[in-house]
């Protein structure tokens, strides 16, 4: 994955989950951040969806529960 593509999900991640700039957010995933709640999943897919110029259809967005997990999706798209 390019850095700045990595750099743009560190940053849709912290603004997402209203986590304090430069934190790391490498070991993020649903079940062990508290931000990251449903809502806060809905809005995590649509701002990867407005960040990246992607459509994400349901299915995949109940997969993205991770950092990694989206990562891999990113790159799976090329990104």
């Amino acid at each position: 994955m390019q850095e700045t593509t990595r750099w743009k999900l560190d940053e849709v991640l912290r603004a997402v989950l209203e986590l304090p700039g430069g934190t790391d957010v490498a070991g993020a995933r649903q079940g062990n951040t508290a931000e990251w709640d449903s809502l806060a999943h809905v809005l995590l897919v649509g701002g990867i969806e407005s960040e990246f110029g992607l459509e994400i259809d349901a299915a995949d967005s109940l997969d993205l529960t991770s950092y990694d997990a989206i990562v891999l999706f990113l790159e799976g798209r090329g990104l």
